[in-house]
């Protein structure tokens, strides 16, 4: 049954349904959810990411990794978590990086967080050089001092819309007219427990995930036990306000109700609620970082250097225009913002 059948059947039955319920069967349905039934990443697909874009990224991130665990854990055993790896292009980079500057005596433990069936056997494929261990449940992260790396991974996780009228806050919902899919403001007032939520105007529009807060509670949870980091890179703001969702298809914007299922739906990142969440737990949080910054930071250009020494002119105008689009202001520079998670204050590279 194609997922437009299935989301009308579901309101004919029980009324609107919740944006986050529209978003999970558009995403995530067996048969034909688009994470389950189509290529997504890069060129051949709907959107491409950072990792994709140049191998220097995965590196830095790796290195990265690897600098906080000789600083701050300098246990034998290195752990690194990636949320929702695509086809693990960052792992790759990152564990060839790490392996460059580390000796035997490291171990190298990863595991990876997902839930398309797809993306796992694909991931499988292109990560088999490596020692992975899948997880579907944060939960079931090892007892022990974890890395985690979250690059766009929480945009593409479903939200709820609550738009403000004068008497409060009510839910946008999806449902039928005349045929076709549209949205509905609930009657029913909701009441927003983060204080982030106040002093918002008639009209404005606010976005929160039940996921997002439950699996980042999770890992702020296993931080405050076990120790570790927490590196997030996504797109979003630190405001909290506005329409942020967006359908992607072919690489070109679509309407979000159009041909449910054949488009990846996504977000911008509340950091502002992330940080309010972490902060509550007494955790560390750096500051919010442009990507243009962080990478900067890091030593993204001297790697560019290194990489077009002995390369055609080509090759190294190739390279450097990958590295543009990942720190340009126009493109992905500034529209992408960085933040880390720790159980107590330290110094981050490229965040302090």
């Amino acid at each position: 049954m194609q997922i437009e059948t299935k989301i009308k059947d579901l309101i004919e039955k029980s009324g609107p349904i919740s944006l986050s319920r529209y978003m999970e069967i558009c995403l995530w349905d067996e048969e034909n959810g688009y994470y389950n039934s189509k290529e997504v990443l890069g060129e051949k697909g709907d959107f491409i990411t950072s990792p994709e874009i140049s191998q220097t990224f995965g590196e830095l991130v790796g290195l990265w990794a690897l600098n906080f665990h000789q600083q701050f854990i300098n246990k034998k055993r290195i752990c690194i978590t990636e949320l929702g790896p695509g086809r693990g292009t960052l792992l790759n980079d990152a564990t060839r990086a790490i392996s460059k500057v580390i000796n035997e005596q490291f171990d190298l433990d990863i595991t990876v967080l997902e839930k398309s069936q797809t993306l796992i056997n694909l991931q499988k494929e292109n990560l088999n050089s490596i020692n992975v261990r899948w997880i579907s449940d944060i939960k079931k992260l090892s007892l022990e001092p974890q890395i985690i790396i979250a690059n766009e991974f929480f945009d593409a996780l479903p939200i709820n819309q609550y738009v403000r009228g004068n008497e409060g806050w009510h839910e946008k919902k999806v449902t039928t007219k005349n045929g076709k899919l549209c949205f509905t403001l609930n009657n029913k007032i909701w009441v927003p427990s983060d204080s982030i939520f106040s002093n918002f105007k008639v009209g404005d529009t606010i976005e929160y995930s039940e996921q997002t807060i439950r699996i980042f509670s999770n890992i702020c949870d296993h931080l405050i036990q076990y120790d570790g980091v927490l590196l997030v890179i996504d797109y979003g703001n630190v405001s909290g306000i506005g329409d942020t969702l967006q359908a992607v298809n072919n690489h070109d914007f679509k309407d979000i109700l159009e041909k449910p299922g054949q488009s990846d739906l996504s977000s911008h990142v509340n950091f502002k609620l992330l940080k309010e969440i972490a902060s509550k737990k007494n955790l560390y949080v750096s500051k919010v970082k442009e990507q243009q910054i962080f990478l900067l930071e890091l030593g993204i250009m001297e790697r560019l250097k290194s990489l077009t020494k002995n390369v055609s002119s080509a090759i190294a105008q190739k390279l450097a225009s990958e590295i543009k689009r990942l720190i340009d202001p126009d493109k992905m520079g500034t529209l992408f913002k960085v933040i880390a998670v720790t159980k107590n204050d330290r110094h981050l590279e490229g965040l302090s």
